[in-house]
Formats: C-alpha cells, sequence, structure tokens
C-alpha cells in the first residue's frame, strides 16, 4: 500500500495526518472551551473569587487576580470555540498558549508544581498543534482559504 507524500498529506484533507490533526485540534477545543464555559456556567464572580483565595500568599494583587480570573473564563471560551470550529486557529492556538504561559506564572507563585506540569502539557500541545497547522485541512480555516501557513524559507528579513 503506498504511504502518503509529504505533499499528499499537506493538500489531501482525507490524508491520516489531516484526520489526525482535526481530532486533536477538536479535542483541544472541546477541553479548553467547556473549562470556560463551566465556569461561566457556575458563577464568573464566584470562579474569580476562589482564584484570588488560591492566590493570598502570593505578591500579586488581589484586584489583578479577579481581573485576569474574570477574563480568562471568556478567552478560554473564545479560544476553545475558534478550535473547534477549526477558525483562526493560528490566533486561537497563539492565544491559547500565551493563556498558559500566564496560568504558569500564577501557579509558580503558589508553588503548585503539579499543576505547572499540567500546564506544561497544555502548553506542548498548543505547540505541536501550531507547528503542524499545515495539516489544517478539515476546519472553518481551510474551507474559506484562509490556512496559509508562512513557509519559512521564504521569509525574508
Amino acid at each position: 500500500m503506498a504511504r502518503p507524500t509529504n505533499l499528499q498529506a499537506d493538500t489531501d484533507w482525507r490524508s491520516d495526518p489531516s484526520v489526525a490533526y482535526a481530532i486533536l485540534r477538536l479535542t483541544l477545543g472541546v477541553n479548553i472551551c467547556l473549562r470556560g464555559v463551566v465556569r461561566i456556567a457556575h458563577g464568573q464572580a464566584a470562579f474569580a473569587q476562589g482564584i484570588v483565595k488560591q492566590m493570598e500568599a502570593t505578591v500579586l494583587p488581589p484586584s489583578a487576580v479577579y481581573a485576569f480570573a474574570s477574563t480568562l473564563v471568556w478567552v478560554e471560551s473564545a479560544v476553545g470555540l475558534l478550535l473547534i470550529l477549526g477558525l483562526q486557529t493560528r490566533l486561537a492556538l497563539i492565544v491559547g498558549g500565551l493563556m498558559m504561559t500566564a496560568l504558569t506564572f500564577g501557579t509558580m507563585q503558589t508553588e503548585n508544581f503539579q499543576n505547572a506540569w499540567l500546564q506544561l502539557t497544555y502548553a506542548l500541545v498548543f505547540f505541536v498543534a501550531l507547528a503542524f497547522r499545515s495539516w489544517n485541512l478539515i476546519s472553518l480555516d481551510a474551507f474559506m482559504g484562509s490556512n496559509k501557513v508562512v513557509n519559512p524559507d521564504r521569509v525574508r528579513m
């Protein structure tokens, strides 16, 4: 049986890499989206207040922690929804990766190293999804023709 070439994987939405990418993107999107949606459904203010309590022993000002936590639920929901749809995938992955950076910063303030490892795992998944975005052929981005990946060999400085 013939194996797909890189060219086939980059152009055929039915290729294994394209299907695998869609599954990874969809799963990450559901995970991140529902983190935000469930927190909103249970009360955004209660979630934010809980985060402020967790961060009491840190140098971070409670008002900044509250503002971050209040915003986080909406960012998670939006990033997750965009990933589910495969819409603005590059932007969603970059914002999601930076969100993990911010969460890790806060987590390290509380010395919760176990959660920091979990966040590093999320960051790795965001990295993989961004690095292999050329396989994002089962998406609204691909359908609308906005799935362009910049070839680093063609970038001039």
